[in-house]
């Protein structure tokens, strides 16, 4: 391969008139003839993998620079198939072509458009304005701010968010056969390209490696390098979320290393910087299955009202900025909670022992300290390092029934009087807006091996809420000081909802019946949360709410939490799980009524400004992994109640109704089936289009809007669908409604 043709490649790929050609076109514009023509492919394909090249849509080459004219994002594929591209906080070339990020902060992309990226990567996009309709697209033009006046397409990946692919093994015409993946993390069709070095059977789990990403209708290439097993085994689909996701398992040896050597007793010299509190009622209120205990509380009343205190783990004491834990804390980010297993953001050592609030033990804490009046308002809020013992290790279970109880011991009676306080800031947190999204959340219960034996609704009581109230209270305390005295911190932050999105929710909201005005105006959305409450549709619409409002990130200014309805907040309370909390302890450090000698906050603004977009990326990839967790557990429950003699039956909303069957919804699940027309009970059933609905011959329609009783009778684990039949309720011969004829031809149902 000479070097004068690579020469000749780059100088004319460097000229200002250059636009991105083909390997045919860059031949014939080089005027290469037929004997080099190998040469050059080779020489473009080994510029491409070296990084000087990128390949562009069309199989079409460029060098890779900075772009001015390329917006840097990243790509979100969302369960439903819409494909986002998020740009980059601050981009210079979005800044420069007047795209306004906080007015769009998103556009849709087109299957098409997307170039190989996958979900998560990280890309440059090419973003321009439509054409108006009729006129040219002159500057009248651009002063819309909706996202259908622009559109994206994707020119480079430039970094890939994952570096496997998982999917289902099948044999297949070509020679070492194929693995399907999802679509979205991994490819929907991989190519394999060499014998695996282990056995694999159809149908078993796969982890693959890329070699080609495929584009010119060409598809991705990969090897297999790891099999899971079928997904019906145990624990194979909690590995494969694992993987699906590249959440990290072990931790490195330099990290546990530097846990270990942590003493096993704080020292004298440091307990006596401390304020003692080992001889005040200090409890810690959790789940049952709950080995961490980061946050405590203990509270008394004064004439004037109550003084809080609010006990959270000091884990800045263990966790030095830029040693092996710190490091390692902030590449995960948060720690991700499996149904079968627990991912920690830091070491057993820390999370279990060291850091975590145990009864009757001595443990370092960060105290927030608030006077409350009567009425609920905050007087006035210190910060301390000191150290606590716990009195009590309660439940939630156990706190529910000392709240509800008349035991005069002195920890009951605490509980008590701090729900007296928790209940009048929660009433006030309501009256100030703040949106009420709570609802009871549905886990499965397994055995040793990993399977599910049955499935609970936690409900979301009193002693949940009594915590929750103190641990909103200190968050704010927090924020509003680190605010006040201008610290640099990492905020978290909730921007108001997409007007566009609000309003369709309340024309949602109007399909089932609840008066709906202007929600843009939070008065009137509480207003219509409330008329929700208790109704059958309380869930759904609930869940309906979230999907339009704007998900919840960190940021370094505080932007306020619009869900909370207060200007100031920040994650202060679980620094065991959550690196925002321990970054967020640093900023507090030098505001303490003792600090710690030497103490200078988290770093430079910078600095965290990029901490902050990671930690959003890792939770929000915990999140998913999370879900998609308990949604295969959910699946297996029900894939196991098909053969069951008395299957559970679900109240089912239906969602649209179709020649192929009937669509619908499972609220308490949060998830979507499928009654095909052979499984409607009672009588001949026909499809009516022009009505969208289906009647049987005694009258009975089933239509969207209707709740009926239903129970599995087949699932798809892997595709995550479920067909299911409906049950006739007791007294019933056929669901739906009764059609009745009026003496004027109309029909209308009967109540």
């Amino acid at each position: 391969m000479s070097t004068s043709l690579k020469d000749r490649l780059i100088r004319h790929m460097k000229d200002g008139h250059y636009e991105p050609q083909s390997k045919s076109e860059l031949a014939r514009a080089l005027n290469v003839d037929s004997r080099q023509r190998l040469d050059l492919r080779n020489l473009v394909d080994q510029l491409e993998e070296e990084g000087m090249l990128v390949r562009l849509q069309k199989g079409k080459y460029a060098l890779k620079r900075e772009r001015r004219d390329l917006v840097q994002g990243k790509v979100r594929i969302l369960r439903s198939g819409k494909i986002l591209f998020l740009p980059q906080k601050g981009d210079s070339a979005a800044a420069s072509m007047g795209w306004d990020l906080d007015s769009i902060p998103e556009l849709e992309l087109k299957p098409e458009r997307l170039n190989t990226a996958l979900d998560g990567d990280q890309v440059a996009v090419r973003v321009e304005r439509k054409a108006a309709k009729g006129r040219r697209n002159d500057r009248r033009s651009r002063s819309s701010a909706s996202d259908a006046n622009w559109k994206a397409r994707v020119e480079e990946v430039t970094k890939r968010a994952r570096s496997r692919w998982l999917g289902v093994f099948r044999t297949g015409k070509n020679k070492f056969g194929r693995v399907l993946g999802d679509g979205s993390g991994s490819p929907a069709y991989i190519e394999v390209t060499e014998a695996p070095a282990m056995e694999v059977l159809p149908g078993q789990l796969v982890s693959v490696e890329p070699v080609t990403y495929g584009g010119d209708k060409k598809s991705p290439r990969g090897k297999i390098v790891e099999v899971l097993g079928y997904a019906d085994e145990p624990h194979v689909d909690m590995e494969a979320v694992i993987r699906k996701y590249d959440l990290p398992v072990e931790f490195p040896a330099e990290t546990l290393q530097e846990a270990d050597a942590l003493p096993a007793e704080p020292s004298a010299r440091e307990l006596a910087r401390r304020e003692d509190w080992t001889d005040r009622t200090v409890i810690t209120i959790d789940p049952a299955s709950a080995k961490d205990f980061d946050d405590a509380i203990s509270i008394r009343t004064t004439p004037e009202g109550w003084v809080l205190a609010v006990h959270i783990a000091d884990v800045s004491h263990f966790v030095q900025p830029g040693g092996a834990l710190d490091r390692e804390a902030r590449k995960r980010g948060n720690s991700t909670y499996l149904p079968d297993r627990v991912l920690p953001m830091l070491p057993p050592r820390l999370s279990d022992d060291l850091c975590s609030l145990r009864p009757g033990v001595v443990r370092l804490t960060k105290a927030c300290e608030m006077k409350f009046n009567k009425k609920g308002k905050m007087l006035h809020a210190r910060f301390a390092d000191a150290y606590i013992r716990s009195s009590a290790r309660l439940t939630y279970q156990e706190a529910f029934a000392m709240m509800n109880g008349r035991d005069k011991a002195e920890i009951p009676a605490l509980v008590r009087e701090a729900w007296k306080l928790a209940s009048i800031l929660r009433r006030n947190r309501y009256a100030k807006g703040a949106l009420d999204l709570d609802f009871p959340e549905v886990r499965a219960v397994m055995d040793k091996d990993g399977r599910v034996t049955g499935i609970v609704t936690e409900e979301y009581d009193e002693s949940h809420q009594l915590i929750e109230e103190c641990m909103l209270a200190a968050n704010e305390a927090v924020a509003l000081t680190l605010k006040n005295r201008n610290r640099p911190t990492i905020y978290r932050v909730h921007e108001e909802p997409d007007s566009a999105k609000l309003f369709e929710f309340g024309q949602l909201c109007k399909l089932y019946g609840h008066p709906v005005h202007d929600i843009g105006q939070r008065q009137y959305l509480n207003e219509l949360m409330q008329s929700i409450k208790g109704s059958p549709d309380e869930q759904l619409l609930k869940l309906a709410l979230l999907k339009s409002l704007m998900r919840a990130r960190y940021d370094t200014e505080p932007l306020g939490h619009y869900g909370l309805a207060t200007p100031n907040y920040c994650h202060f309370t679980s620094p065991i799980r959550r690196y925002a909390d321990l970054v967020v302890h640093r900023s507090l450090d030098p505001l303490l009524a003792n600090p710690p000698k030497g103490a200078k906050g988290p770093g430079s603004v910078a600095a965290l400004e990029e901490a902050a977009e990671h930690i959003s990326e890792t939770e929000r990839v915990s999140a998913s992994a999370e879900k998609d967790a308990n949604r295969m557990k959910l699946f297996e429950w029900l894939e196991g109640q098909c053969f069951a003699d008395h299957p559970e039956v679900h109240d089912a909303l239906i969602t649209d109704a179709r020649h192929f069957g009937i669509l619908l919804e499972i609220p308490r699940l949060q998830i979507k089936g499928l009654i095909k027309p052979d499984k409607l009970p009672g009588g001949r059933w026909v499809y009516e289009a022009f009505a969208n609905r289906w009647k049987n011959d005694q009258g009975f329609v089933l239509c969207a809007g209707l709740r009926v009783p239903v129970i599995p009778v087949k699932v798809d684990r892997e595709q995550q669908w479920a067909d299911f039949a409906i049950v006739p309720r007791e007294n019933q011969e056929s669901p739906g409604k009764k059609i009745v004829k009026r003496k004027n031809g109309r029909h209308r149902p009967r109540k």
